[in-house]
């Protein structure tokens, strides 16, 4: 039988058997809460970052939405203060950078071009937009393209302990957090990227295809938007009724008055002598839309007794072909002329011809030795094709100086 001081021994090494495997249980739970602990704080990380590229892919996404037939056309863009020119290259319409989409005031104000999580606080976005199919910009307008875009990390999610392994668990939490729309590059593969359910696939916009990239994908079909005008829609809706507007017009399309047009009733605004004009396509050409033609006076009409105006606003009339300027038609001058006087001919307008009538004579003393010609107290007026006036008694003496004839001139058709 064990003495009472080997039993006390026994007791206390169970006690320091016991003691140590508290202890190693504790550690294994304090290590276990510090890795759920540093598991929470690595997804909430990731999320924000998830959230950022969102928001970036949304601004990126509304520019497209707003200038879908620019893209498809290959034109360059404005908005705001910020223009971007066509083309691939960072800074241009394929290719805007964070900065860009912030000042065009899409959202993203305050939003860092660096990213947040991990190794991405070295890396930086890279949005790239593109046409699809290949090909379709060689349709008319480019309307058989699809705009479809990429926002990604332009570095690898890296795991700082190892950086030569991608961080699978952050990069999880990033797909989670964007959704259908997100994807990544794997370990394994061909480099494109891929969508997080495996529906879709892209290729790789970051420079040697690495894995661990994580994107947002974008855009809009050219399907889904067909039956609907778009902002710079370039198509013909072709409504079959009236359409009534509640504010002002605004027409960019212009034509030349005379012009030939293929669209019968077409209306927009045009130019005539470089005045700004509404037009209406009528009979194959361009033709005032306000009922009256804009021509220059002494220019070719068709029918007589037709209205127009000059771009100065003068009123003219179609006479035997011409427009003549009412301004200059008809009276041009009243005045009393001497027996021997010449009547001067009326500067008339192309198209117009001088004419001349005698109205009346007066004299101021018709009785008189000093008024030869009046004597007989009676007048007879004339005035020859050389415009000459002559005034006679009626005996056929010359009238004297105070006899007078008023002559109208005319500029008629």
């Amino acid at each position: 039988m064990p003495s009472r001081f080997q039993q006390r021994h026994r007791a206390r090494g169970w006690f320091l058997i016991s003691a140590m495997l508290g202890l190693t249980i504790l550690s294994l739970a304090a290590l276990y809460l510090f890795r759920e602990q540093h598991a929470r704080t690595q997804a909430a990380l990731a999320q924000v970052q998830a959230d950022t590229i969102g928001a970036i892919r949304t601004a990126a996404e509304i520019l497209v939405f707003e200038h879908y037939a620019d893209y498809q056309q290959g034109n360059g863009l404005t908005r705001g203060s910020v223009s971007l020119a066509w083309g691939n290259s960072p800074g241009q319409a394929l290719r805007p950078t964070v900065a860009q989409l912030a000042q065009m005031n899409l959202g993203i104000d305050g939003i860092s071009d660096v990213g947040s999580y991990q190794s991405l606080a070295q890396a930086g976005y890279d949005i790239s937009i593109q046409r699809a199919p290949a090909g379709c910009e060689l349709s008319p307008h480019g309307v058989d393209c699809s705009i479809t875009g990429l926002v990604c990390t332009d570095r690898p999610v890296r795991d700082l302990n190892d950086r030569a392994e991608v961080d699978s668990f952050g990069i999880g939490k990033m797909l989670l957090r964007i959704g259908g729309n997100a994807g990544t590059s794997v370990l394994g593969g061909t480099g494109e990227i891929i969508g997080s359910g495996g529906g879709w696939s892209q290729p790789n916009p970051i420079a040697g295809a690495p894995a661990g990239i994580v994107c947002a994908r974008f855009g809009y079909g050219v399907a889904e938007y067909w039956n609907f005008l778009r902002v710079r829609d370039t198509r013909d809706p072709q409504f079959m009724n009236d359409v009534t507007l509640r504010g002002a017009l605004h027409v960019r399309s212009t034509a030349v008055q005379g012009a030939t047009c293929t669209t019968p009733g077409m209306a927009l605004w045009g130019q005539t002598e470089g005045k700004p004009v509404w037009l209406q396509c009528s009979n194959g050409l361009w033709q005032p839309g306000n009922g009256l033609a804009y021509a220059a006076e002494g220019d070719s009409c068709a029918e007589d007794a037709d209205f127009g105006l000059t771009t100065g606003n003068v009123a003219l009339v179609c006479s035997n072909g011409k427009w003549v300027s009412q301004a200059q038609i008809g009276l041009r001058s009243a005045a009393y002329y001497q027996h021997g006087a010449t009547v001067p001919h009326p500067a008339c307008r192309a198209g117009l011809s001088p004419s001349a009538v005698l109205a009346a004579v007066s004299a101021s003393n018709i009785i008189g030795a000093n008024n030869t010609g009046n004597n007989t107290g009676s007048f007879q007026a004339n005035i020859d094709p050389s415009w000459r006036v002559t005034i006679t008694g009626s005996d056929g003496a010359p009238a004297g100086n105070n006899a007078m004839a008023l002559v109208l001139s005319y500029c008629n058709p």
